[in-house]
């Protein structure tokens, strides 16, 4: 009997490692079923809605969502912007003096447009009498 109890601290160790890894399993099981299914689908409808609404509302870092597309957005902006025709509201000039600039009209003040290329030559631009003469066509 003697040996028996001399052995009591390490059989206390063993159970004390024992109980440690059972309540660790024990944590690492799911949660038991919900008594009320409604609820619980409710709550976790909450929840993804809630990290959803993060994502789109964006964050500070430059791994949020509204970040990563605003690149890209200015990127697609501009291309479907290079698609538009150069009009000019006014007769063609008989010269191209460069020395004239339009100012761009007052409702494009916060758009891209093509009005700051208006130096580049008059090549691509459609004047008021190239609008008339398709009309009539």
């Amino acid at each position: 009997m003697i040996g028996t109890f001399g052995r009591l601290p390490e059989i206390e160790e063993e159970l004390n490692k024992l109980l440690e890894q059972t309540s660790h399993d024990l944590s690492r099981l799911p949660k038991p079923p919900s008594s009320e299914p409604l609820g619980e689908m409710l709550r976790l409808i909450g929840s993804f809605v809630h990290s959803i609404e993060r994502l789109v509302d964006g964050s500070p870092d430059d791994n949020g969502l509204m970040q990563t597309l605003r690149g890209p957005h200015s990127e697609f902006k501009k291309a479907i912007r290079r698609t538009a025709p150069d009009f000019r509201p006014l007769p063609r000039p008989l010269f191209v003096d460069k020395s004239i600039i339009l100012a761009p009209p007052s409702f494009l003040v916060d758009e891209e447009t093509g009005w700051q290329d208006q130096s580049k030559g008059t090549s691509r631009a459609i004047y008021v009498e190239d609008v008339m003469k398709r009309a009539n066509s």
